[in-house]
């Protein structure tokens, strides 16, 4: 297969990732050290990025700039998916006291692209924009139990079933046990096996677009997978389901 990838393009999108991946601000010598590059070529890519407001310098040190958000938009909104849930997913936070998510899976991962906390919400990263290993997660398993058998297999080759936690589905077989369980119950579970110490309620959204998308409850495992807690928990996410696919197909 022919390569026509641009390797300076590459060079700069690494440097805005090392930015996150250092705590959302560098220094070129850290940014250097962080990608065995010269010092030389960072300064390059980071005045080209600043030039055009995808990062920022406060006092020798780089952010990420507010242009990110602007791209991020756009991404988030291009099929209409986004722009029908988050409402209903921040009525979730609101009706669960909870943290509520809405997921897209793009390139085998999922993407958080909302989250919105109720008043107990516990602070964990689920930040927009992160990428997290779908079959760790109740809303990334949830996702995959809206695709084809082939298409989850494409993604376990191409990315694994790292272990998180010990708990964590890390065999083939047990993937696809679970996600059938998922398509027959339309609710998912991550008990334990993202977080140690946390638990996740997912479903499924049945959406027109290319983009499978779920949405979610997370919370402590000791607070959200009690008996009468998890039953209205399952009937909100049901709710809020229900009516984004409504909108959806309205």
């Amino acid at each position: 297969m022919s390569d026509d990838r641009v390797r300076a393009t590459e060079t700069s999108i690494r440097v805005l990732e090392a930015i996150v991946e250092l705590d959302g601000e560098a220094g070129i010598t850290e940014l250097a050290t962080h990608l065995s590059l010269a010092k030389s070529t960072i300064f390059k890519h980071l005045n080209t990025l600043e030039a055009n407001g995808l990062v920022v310098e406060y006092d020798d040190r780089y952010r990420i700039g507010l242009r990110a958000l602007e791209f991020g938009g756009y991404a988030q909104r291009y099929d209409g998916v986004y722009d029908t849930a988050y409402p209903e997913v921040r009525q979730l936070a609101e009706d669960s006291e909870e943290l509520a998510n809405l997921m897209f899976e793009e390139g085998g991962k999922g993407v958080y692209v909302y989250t919105a906390e109720g008043p107990k919400a516990v602070d964990i990263d689920t930040q927009t924009g992160r990428r997290v290993h779908l079959h760790s997660t109740g809303i990334g398993k949830a996702i995959l139990a809206t695709m084809s058998d082939e298409r989850v297999d494409e993604i376990v080759d191409r990315h694994g079933l790292p272990a998180a936690t010990e708990h964590t589905i890390t065999d083939r077989d047990a993937l696809f046990a679970e996600i059938e369980r998922i398509r027959e119950e339309n609710i998912a579970y991550d008990r334990e096996e993202s977080i140690e110490g946390m638990a996740c309620l997912a479903r499924p959204l049945s959406v027109p677009g290319p983009r499978p998308a779920a949405i979610s409850i997370t919370g402590p495992a000791s607070r959200v997978m009690t008996g009468e807690t998890e039953q209205q928990l399952r009937t909100y996410l049901d709710q809020a389901g229900n009516v984004i696919e409504l909108n959806l197909k309205g």
